[in-house]
């Protein structure tokens, strides 16, 4: 009776541990099914991005004739403000200094992978490999005004493309390696009483000019290019 006994325990363990083997294998498998259903949603979604992803086809030929043409235009109202007329100047086209700085970041700052956004159908300024998480702002100013930033904008890099020489040929871009999210650029003073985080949690836009923000992060911040237009294109 005892033996008997024994012989039924044993055989009641190698059941259950059979079926545990069978619940675990099928747990595994049920795993293996779901991770590979996501793995093919993904590829789904990263195909259905790679071909809403348009090319950039702002060439430095386009650039070369758009800069001409604005120069061109520039002067011709500079005439007519020197007879008097309460004209003002226009601040050069987004197309223009996005791509000035695209090809300056792509030949003096060692990111082939920089593209246009707008050519490629994405939002944002530029686009580049290196900032895939938030993209590189681009600010451009040709006088001492202040540049704004949205309250609620995103950037992985900070781009300050200085065009208040280009008259005389002389392009500057500096990187300000700080993210929209850094206690640095949170901290910048925009008034006495003010941070740029302080206006920012209000809903304003803060205003400031380049010659402020700079003695306040100088540490953060890289000259990539000095020079003339056309030597943009020079590696």
């Amino acid at each position: 009776m005892t033996i008997t006994t024994s012989f039924t325990t044993m055989s009641t363990f190698a059941s259950i541990k059979s079926l545990s083997v069978k619940r675990v294998a099928q747990a595994d498998a049920k795993k293996a099914q779901a991770d590979a259903k996501k793995a093919a949603k993904q590829a789904q979604a990263d195909a259905k991005q790679s071909q809403s992803v348009k090319h950039d086809n702002y060439s430095q030929e386009v650039l070369q004739k758009r800069y001409k043409m604005y120069l061109d235009k520039y002067m011709e109202t500079a005439k007519l403000i020197e007879t008097g007329l309460p004209i003002r100047h226009e601040n050069p086209p987004e197309d223009i200094t996005e791509n000035i700085t695209k090809f300056i970041i792509n030949k003096h700052d060692n990111d082939p992978s920089c593209k246009w956004a707008k050519s490629m159908g994405l939002k944002g300024d530029l686009y580049s490999d290196k900032y895939k998480d938030a993209p590189p702002e681009v600010k451009a100013f040709t006088s001492n005004g202040p540049s704004q930033f949205g309250p609620k904008k995103k950037f992985g890099v900070l781009y300050f493309l200085d065009m208040r020489e280009w008259l005389q040929d002389i392009i500057v871009l500096w990187r300000v390696n700080l993210t929209n999210d850094s206690p640095e650029w949170k901290k910048i003073k925009m008034n006495k009483t003010q941070t740029h985080e302080d206006q920012c949690d209000e809903g304003r836009r803060p205003h400031i000019s380049w010659d402020k923000i700079y003695p306040q992060i100088a540490e953060h911040c890289v000259k990539v290019y000095e020079g003339t237009f056309e030597n943009i294109f020079t590696n």
